[in-house]
C-alpha cells in the first residue's frame, strides 16, 4: 500500500522554513523596539516613569474602552447581549464622535467585538497588578530610602526597576495593538509581547521583594 501524498502537508513543510523566518523577524523587532524603548525612558527619575507608566495603561484602557463601543454600535444589534441594550437611545450619542456606523467597518462585527473584550479581561486581570506592583518598588527603591538593612540606596540601584517597569508596561501596549491587529499580526507576535511583559513584571516583583526584606 503506497500512501496518498498529501498536499497540503507538503504545502506545511514548504512553508515552515518562511515561517520561522518570519517569527524571527517578528521577534527581532518586538524584542529590539522594547529594548529602545527602556534605555530611552531610564533617564528619567523612578517617579516620573512610575507617574508615566501608569498614565499610559490609563489612557490604553480609555481608549480601549471606547474602541469596544465603537465595535458594538458598528455592529448594530448582534454587537449587544440584548435588544434592550442595544435600544439605549444614550449610546447613539457616541456613533458620530467614533464613526461607529456600518459603513466603517473596521475593529467592528461579532468576533472583532468577542477579540476587543477578551482583550479588555486581558487587560483586567494584569494590569491592576502591574500599577500596584510599579508603586510598591517606587516605595522601596527611592534613591536615599534606606533599606531595612540600613543601606542608603543609591541612584544606579534604581535602574532595574525603572527599566523593568518600561519593559513590562510597553510590553502590554504592544500586546493589546497586536491583540486589536489579529489575525494579520498573527498569534505568536502577541505572546511574545504578553513574555516580555510577564518577565519584566516577574523580575520587578523578585527584585522589589529583595530590597523590601
Amino acid at each position: 500500500f503506497t500512501p496518498r501524498w498529501q498536499p497540503d502537508r507538503a504545502l506545511r513543510d514548504a512553508q515552515a522554513p518562511v515561517s520561522m523566518m518570519s517569527l524571527l523577524a517578528w521577534a527581532i523587532a518586538i524584542y529590539g523596539s522594547i529594548y529602545g524603548v527602556a534605555q530611552q525612558g531610564t533617564t528619567k527619575s523612578l517617579p516620573q516613569v512610575v507617574a508615566v507608566c501608569t498614565v499610559v495603561l490609563t489612557i490604553k484602557a480609555f481608549v480601549l474602552g471606547l474602541l469596544a463601543v465603537r465595535a458594538r454600535l458598528a455592529t448594530g444589534e448582534k454587537g449587544f447581549a440584548n435588544k434592550t441594550e442595544s435600544a439605549n437611545v444614550l449610546l447613539q450619542l457616541f456613533k458620530p464622535p467614533l464613526i461607529a456606523y456600518e459603513w466603517a467597518p473596521a475593529l467592528a462585527g461579532s468576533s472583532a467585538v468577542e477579540r476587543i473584550e477578551r482583550c479588555v479581561n486581558n487587560n483586567k486581570e494584569f494590569e491592576p497588578f502591574l500599577i500596584g506592583l510599579m508603586f510598591a518598588a517606587m516605595a522601596v527603591a527611592s534613591p536615599g530610602e534606606v533599606s531595612k538593612k540600613g543601606v542608603v540606596l543609591a541612584e544606579d540601584e534604581t535602574e532595574l526597576v525603572k527599566t523593568l517597569a518600561i519593559i513590562a508596561t510597553y510590553s502590554r501596549v504592544l500586546h493589546t495593538l497586536l491583540f486589536l491587529t489579529w489575525p494579520i499580526s498573527g498569534s505568536e507576535p502577541r505572546t511574545m509581547a504578553f513574555d516580555g511583559f510577564f518577565f519584566a513584571a516577574l523580575g520587578l516583583a523578585v527584585y522589589t521583594l529583595k530590597l523590601a526584606m
